[in-house]
C-alpha cells in the first residue's frame, strides 16, 4: 500500500466507518497520488486464488510466509461488505480467522474485482494491519504474524511495507530457534549436576558402609569360639554415625536474560489510556515462566491480557540453592504508556 497516499487521503477515515467512492474518483485519486511520488504506489488486488480448508496449517520456512487461504463462509458480494463493514466497527479487523474485515473484503474481490468499496476499505485497513503484525512479532507470537503478514500481502502484493514485516519475521524465528537451543542446553547441563551430586552422595554412603564392617565381623568370629576358650570380650566402640556433607554452593536469585515489551491494547490506544499491572510468576528450573497471575491493576482489566502474553514470553536465569537450579515466585510491576 502507498502509505504517502494513505496520509493525504486518509484525513477522513474513522474506525468503524467505510465511506465508499465512486469509481471515477477513487482513480483519481489514486493518479493525484502516484504524480507527487517517485515510488510507484503498490496496487491492491484480489488474493492469489489459495482454496485450502479453513484451520488447515502448514510448517513455515524463516522468511516466507504462505499465500492467504479463504477461511470466510461463501456468500453474496452485499452481504460480505455488510459483514466487513460491521468487523470494521466492531474492531476485528484481522481477527479471528475467517471472521475479520480484511478477509470479507479480499473475499468481495474474489468475486468482483472492480469493488471500489472492497478496494478503499482495505486501503484504510493496510496500516492498522501493519500495527497489529508488529506486535504480534514483537510479543513472539508467529503462527498468528504469518497469518497477518499473509493477509496484508494478499490485500497489496509487492509492498515494500510487507517485505520489512517478513524479514522482522524471519529474524525473529532464527531468534526462538537460537533461544531453544540454549534452554536445551541449560537443561542438560542442571540435569548433568544433579546426577553428578547423586553419584558423590551414593559414594559417600557406600564409603561409610565398607568402613564399619571390620568391626562386626571380627565379633561375629570371637563368639563361635568353644565356650571353654571364651574370654572377656573387650566393648567395641561403635564407629561414629555418618553425618552427610553441608550442600555447598552458590546461592542466587533468579535473573531476567530475555524480557518481552507487551503490546498495546488497541481499545486503550485510541482512547489514549495509561496505567499499570502488577503480576505474580513462578519462574522454572529451566528459567521459563508459568503460573502467571495478575495481584493488582489499574485501571482493572484493561492491560492484564497483554501483560500475561509479554510475561509468559520471559526467559530468566534459574534461582540457584547450594549449586542447585530451583523454582522461585517474583512480582513484577509493567506500566503501561501511552506511545503518543
Amino acid at each position: 500500500m502507498n502509505t504517502k497516499f494513505y496520509s493525504r487521503f486518509g484525513s477522513g477515515f474513522r474506525l468503524g466507518v467505510v465511506r465508499p467512492l465512486h469509481g471515477a474518483m477513487f482513480i483519481a485519486l489514486l493518479a493525484l497520488s502516484a504524480c507527487g511520488d517517485k515510488e510507484e504506489p503498490a496496487k491492491v488486488v484480489a488474493p492469489v486464488a489459495a482454496n485450502v480448508q479453513a484451520g488447515g496449517s502448514a510448517e513455515v520456512t524463516p522468511g516466507t510466509v504462505p499465500a492467504a487461504a479463504s477461511t470466510v463462509v461463501p456468500a453474496t458480494v452485499p452481504e460480505l461488505l455488510s459483514s466487513a463493514s460491521a468487523a470494521f466497527s466492531q474492531d476485528r479487523l484481522v481477527a479471528p480467522e475467517g471472521d475479520n474485515a480484511i478477509e470479507y473484503y479480499l473475499a468481495v474481490l474474489d468475486q468482483d474485482k472492480e469493488s471500489v468499496q472492497a478496494t478503499q476499505g482495505l486501503v484504510d485497513l493496510f496500516p492498522l494491519g501493519v500495527s497489529i503484525a508488529e506486535k504480534e512479532i514483537a510479543a513472539r507470537n508467529v503462527e498468528e504474524a504469518v497469518r497477518i503478514i499473509g493477509l496484508l500481502d494478499a490485500s497489496s502484493p509487492g509492498s515494500y511495507t510487507v517485505q520489512k514485516l517478513k524479514s522482522r519475521l524471519a529474524a525473529l524465528q532464527n531468534q526462538i530457534q537460537r533461544d531453544d537451543e540454549r534452554r536445551l542446553a541449560a537443561e542438560q547441563a542442571a540435569l548433568a549436576t544433579q546426577a553428578r551430586a547423586q553419584a558423590a552422595a551414593t559414594e559417600t554412603t557406600e564409603s561409610s558402609s565398607t568402613t564399619a564392617q571390620p568391626a562386626a565381623g571380627t565379633r561375629t568370629t570371637r563368639e563361635t569360639r568353644p565356650v571353654a576358650e571364651a574370654e572377656p570380650e573387650p566393648e567395641v566402640a561403635a564407629p561414629p554415625p555418618v553425618v552427610p556433607a553441608r550442600p555447598t554452593g552458590e546461592t542466587k536469585d533468579a535473573k531476567v536474560v530475555r524480557q518481552v515489551q507487551p503490546g498495546y491494547p488497541q481499545l486503550a490506544y485510541r482512547r489514549r489510556l495509561t496505567g499499570w499491572v502488577e503480576i505474580r510468576f513462578t519462574v522454572g528450573v529451566d528459567g521459563s515462566v508459568s503460573d502467571a497471575q495478575i495481584i493488582r491493576a489499574d485501571p482493572p482489566r484493561t492491560f492484564d491480557r497483554e501483560a500475561i502474553r509479554a510475561v509468559e514470553q520471559w526467559m530468566f536465569e534459574p534461582a540457584v540453592r547450594d549449586g542447585k537450579p530451583v523454582p522461585s515466585t517474583l512480582n513484577r510491576r509493567i506500566e503501561f504508556k501511552y506511545p503518543g
